[in-house]
């Protein structure tokens, strides 16, 4: 069995490998009274420095895997040290793999994601909406970008609620009677008339995102009856 020197509070020690590479290795994790015995506890070790690149709860071959993928040039490895780690180019990349590896998905290595596996890997709704974003080709909006200001288009026009007209000041607007599990009859028909169509920026981040609105702005599914999307047909 190969052996890796590590780096430690108590100074350099030499242990077991289960795997060894160029620029990585696995091992136990080293506890003060020797190594771990956890049947899913795994350290990928920095050779070149003997510094532990985090401790993964995942079966051995997933580990190795993971150390494998990422025993490349192009991870920049021997350019990594203890200081400059928060800088390092693949920081984001490295941890995402090790909770693939964790969760049993396929490692990915030091590259950038597809649009489909950044969805994959998001863990926020604004990740998803990048994700999403990406992966429709649809651009990320600035803080000031006002490429949006005009009524949202629309893929179809019914009768009764959801019908849609152009009002005399030219903006298209919205009848809206009510059909979701949100609202009493009475909640209906006091809600029920015309709306003014937000602006297509709007629409595109709700249509995008995790989160529509209703015309009376409640937060809802994208695919919710009485959301936006759904009532301009967009979705």
């Amino acid at each position: 069995m190969p052996t890796i020197t590590v780096t430690g509070l108590s100074g350099p020690r030499t242990v077991p490998a289960a795997w060894r590479g160029d620029r990585l290795a696995v091992n136990r994790p080293v506890l003060k009274e020797g190594l771990s015995t956890a049947p899913r506890e795994w350290v990928v070790t920095h050779l070149g420095i003997g510094y532990s690149m985090g401790t993964i709860n995942a079966p051995q071959r997933a580990v190795i895997a993971l150390a494998r993928a990422w025993d490349h040039p192009d991870a920049g490895l021997e350019a990594l040290t203890v200081e400059n780690a928060r800088h390092w180019r693949w920081a984001r990349r490295w941890r995402d793999d090790r909770s693939r590896a964790g969760r049993g998905l396929p490692v990915i290595g030091p590259r950038e994601l597809t649009p489909l596996e950044a969805l994959e890997s998001a863990g926020t709704a604004a990740e998803c909406e990048a994700a999403v974003r990406a992966a429709m080709g649809a651009p990320t909006p600035e803080p000031d970008d006002h490429r949006g200001q005009w009524p949202a288009p629309v893929t179809r026009k019914t009768t009764g609620a959801g019908a849609v007209r152009v009002g005399p000041d030219g903006l298209l607007e919205l009848w809206w009677l009510p059909r979701g599990g949100n609202y009493t009859e009475a909640d209906a028909l006091s809600l029920a008339g015309w709306y003014e169509v937000p602006q297509a920026d709007d629409i595109e981040s709700q249509c995008l995102g995790s989160v529509a609105l209703t015309p009376c702005e409640d937060a809802v599914e994208p695919d919710h009856p009485d959301a936006w999307p759904r009532l301009l047909g967009l979705i």
